[in-house]
């Protein structure tokens, strides 16, 4: 599956810049502190059966999997990332990210936006996702993405040039964990595997 996400932050190093936009992109959750000691389970050769989740929906049940609903998850996450960077504005950047990432979490994401934006630079262009795997084991769930960042980065929001070291890069491995809460899969944390893409 392939999804479109916004670039942002490193998550252990908040406060410095990166050697690549695509860094910033995948791991902006972790911001809000470390990331909490997980055991990151080893890719699957094949997708893992997911169980099946009945919703109500305005007056229809409608049927997805676990995979589905963290995919989604993911996705809104991605998006609501893209807006919050495009508002500008902390109060509604913390806004649009509470449906999709750790209450714990969304101060520092904000945080490493408003410092973005006070070094007057802005993002541009989107990360290309494609999810590997997807590992539901009770309230936790893992994605494995390879993401093309070739085509995003930083710039300088008064001249539009590249803010150097910015660039993104065809391929990086990340994984990210979240967690069933409140009926919701909320992002708790995304990390970058020091590996190539599977083939």
């Amino acid at each position: 599956m392939t999804v479109l996400r916004p670039p942002y932050a490193t998550p252990h190093r908040c406060h410095r810049r990166i050697a690549g936009a695509a860094a910033v992109a995948a791991l902006l959750a972790a911001c809000g502190g470390a990331a909490p000691a997980a055991r990151l389970p080893a890719r699957p050769a094949r997708p893992a059966v997911s169980t099946v989740r009945t919703r109500a929906t305005t007056g229809a049940a409608a049927v997805t999997s676990d995979r589905q609903q963290v995919i989604a998850a993911l996705a809104g996450y991605t998006a609501a990332l893209s807006e919050a960077d495009k508002s500008r504005s902390a109060a509604e950047a913390r806004r649009l990210l509470q449906p999709y990432l750790a209450a714990s979490r969304i101060a520092g994401v904000v945080q490493t936006m408003s410092s973005i934006w006070a070094r007057g630079e802005v993002f541009f262009g989107q990360d290309i996702l494609h999810v590997e795997s997807v590992t539901v084991t009770g309230q936790s769930a893992f994605v494995h993405d390879c993401d093309n960042t070739s085509g995003m980065g930083l710039a300088y929001q008064s001249t539009g040039q590249l803010v150097p070291g910015s660039a993104g890069v065809s391929e990086l491995n990340v994984v990210t964990r979240l967690d069933l809460a409140g009926g919701r899969w909320l992002v708790q944390f995304q990390l970058i595997e020091d590996v190539p893409c599977p083939a």
